[in-house]
């Protein structure tokens, strides 16, 4: 799949390509640009074009920006060529070769049980004490870079992401998407279901990454011009299970399982933790309600403009199907003035426990069925049948008379 322009007919690139013809100078063979507008025409360029899931790791801002200077030798930059040197640069990008990357970051759990985990393309690797004496510059990077700050979180386990990569900005990209999935994995047996006496502003998540991340080339030397730091970032208490061995049994099932799946099932899957673990990272509840009830949408109704499929597919897995779906109901009117009136709520905390136990309950029901449906969309068609049994009855009743009609039983 290529990159190409989004079908919105809103949306008109040869606009903004003509803005930046005419900002365009060239003296004596040389070209440049006037103004803040030409940066800012690159940034709408960049969010006109749907690129392939192969481009997602790159620096796409540089690929856009590369495309332009290429280009702005012609007279004119044309919406058709523009795509073509778009696609070029994409192609240039992923064929340079793969090096070793690690990148170096900690997580807020006192015990992890293993030493080391396998998911997608990264060995994970866990230490309790400090990372192996091979890494070099990490301290010295993050003293220079934020004054005042103790390296590491206190009390959480130090990780190391190996993987191989094209560049340092994708093995940033791609380790921590990892670990994100990893740590939904986790939080999906580590978070509470309810909160009595708490913190409003404390993130739902029991496990969360720390502060500072930094990625080392095959010798262990720091690279001192990628830095990622979390400027939001709050101490965690360091997570610790006295079921700690169960725990890691039930993430490395949904491992297993995920892995069963075909593709495209499976992107929809870790799309929906991603978005699960990274919203209840916020410490803002009320914005963590909005991520997180996006969380469920991806999972329950992918690519659908269905509203009601969301609320009828997860009440579906429960027993007391008319309360829970009463239950999402609310939360659904309360996510939706959240969006279009800004309105916010001292219950917002709560509201997030109750999305979450939904979630929770819908994915887990995927996974547990893994190999049962072809794809999301045969079991999405699953979740949309009643939940009275007369009516199941009576639909089983029916598609046989259909099948003997057609002569495809005895």
């Amino acid at each position: 799949m290529k990159a190409g322009w989004k079908r919105n007919k809103n949306l008109k690139p040869k606009v903004i390509l003509d803005k930046i013809d005419s900002l365009k100078t060239i003296t004596d063979g040389k070209i440049s640009f006037s103004s803040f507008e030409f940066m800012e025409a690159v940034v709408a360029l960049e969010n006109m074009i749907n690129f392939p899931q192969v481009a997602h790791d790159l620096n796409t801002s540089s690929i856009i920006s590369d495309a332009v200077w290429e280009l702005a030798k012609n007279e004119k930059i044309e919406c058709g060529l523009f795509i073509s040197q778009v696609n070029l640069n994409i192609k240039k990008s992923l064929a340079k070769r793969d090096n070793q990357y690690y990148l170096l970051t900690s997580i807020s759990m006192s015990d992890i049980g293993i030493r080391s985990i396998k998911l997608n393309d990264c060995i994970i690797r866990f230490y309790k004490s400090d990372f192996p004496r091979k890494f070099k510059g990490r301290k010295s990077l993050v003293d220079s870079k934020v004054n005042k700050k103790p390296t590491e979180s206190n009390g959480y386990i130090k990780v190391v992401v190996e993987l191989k990569a094209k560049s340092e900005l994708i093995a940033v990209n791609e380790s921590l998407r990892t670990l994100d999935l990893l740590r939904g994995m986790f939080n999906f047996f580590a978070n509470g279901v309810s909160e009595y006496i708490g913190t409003e502003w404390e993130p739902i998540n029991k496990v969360r990454l720390g502060e500072f991340h930094t990625i080392h080339n095959n010798f262990g030397d720091v690279y001192s011009d990628v830095f990622w730091y979390d400027p939001s970032y709050s101490q965690a208490i360091a997570f610790k299970s006295k079921n700690t061995i169960a725990i890691v049994k039930n993430v490395k099932w949904m491992i297993t399982n995920l892995n069963k799946i075909n593709r495209q099932y499976k992107v929809i899957l870790t799309e929906g933790i991603l978005r699960y673990v990274r919203a209840f990272d916020e410490r803002n509840q009320n914005v963590a309600v909005m991520r997180a009830w996006s969380a469920l949408e991806c999972v329950a109704a992918p690519n659908e403009t269905n509203c009601d499929a969301v609320t009828k597919r997860c009440a579906f897995l429960f027993e007391e199907y008319e309360y829970n779906k009463q239950i999402l109901e609310y939360l659904r009117e309360y996510r939706n003035r959240n969006v279009h009136a800004g309105e916010e709520s001292d219950k917002a905390k709560d509201h997030g426990f109750q999305i979450q136990k939904y979630f929770k309950k819908l994915v887990l029901f995927h996974i547990a069925n893994t190999g049962y449906f072809s794809d999301i969309a045969e079991a999405n068609r699953f979740l949309d049948l009643s939940d009275n049994e007369s009516s199941l009855r009576n639909a089983r009743k029916i598609i046989e008379r259909a099948l003997k009609f057609r002569g495809y039983t005895a």
